[in-house]
């Protein structure tokens, strides 16, 4: 009989504590978040992208902030040839929506003052070998890419400040990000990576 209390006493703890997170979430680190959805377009030409029946024209070479909440959504782009699909935002809602099924890569920058060349290894690339520190660059052409970094490195950010990074150790700061393909070739070759 002791033992059936004291389970379900744990089990109500567990519960409790899982709400308090949730709650601490919801009252206090999600309004700080300055993460950003963005409609990209890195085609020639401009585009039309209609999402739940609202029409957003995207500029050619460019993207577009627009403000979605998380849950599904209708997607569609006739320009694109892409008929109306579920958008799945029920992780976070920030982001870069890619209606070109482009290709983009998350790459993890370092930002360091010691010399840490003989840590890197290569990967290739898109058929192109490049140097990191914190693992494989990861390439996709998902419908949406969610951004990891709660804003401080989304395809918005062109050069993100000192603070963005996150410190691991004495050694050196890293900040996930999130770059056109492209765009990550080119920051290889200004970086030597």
């Amino acid at each position: 009989m002791t033992q059936i209390a004291g389970k379900r006493i744990i089990g109500l703890l567990l519960v409790l504590v899982l709400m308090g997170c949730y709650a601490g979430y919801e009252l206090l680190l999600k309004p700080t978040l300055s993460g950003s959805t963005l409609i990209d377009n890195p085609t020639g030409r401009d585009i039309t992208v209609a999402i739940d029946q609202k029409q957003y024209v995207v500029p050619a070479r460019s993207f577009l902030r627009v403000a979605l909440t998380e849950g599904v959504h209708d997607i569609s782009c006739e320009a694109l040839g892409m008929p109306p699909q579920e958008l799945n935002m029920e992780l976070t809602s920030y982001g870069v929506i890619n209606p070109s099924r482009s290709k983009y890569v998350i790459y993890n920058t370092i930002y360091t003052r010691k010399n840490l060349s003989s840590r890197f290894k290569p990967y290739a690339v898109e058929g192109r070998e490049v140097y990191s520190l914190l693992g494989e660059p990861e390439v996709t052409n998902a419908l949406f890419i969610p951004d990891r970094t709660l804003g401080k490195g989304n395809l918005d950010v062109a050069a993100p400040s000192l603070k963005s990074y996150q410190q691991v150790n004495q050694d050196y700061a890293y900040l996930t990000r999130i770059f056109r393909l492209g765009d990550f070739f080119e920051y290889c070759n200004q970086n030597n990576l």
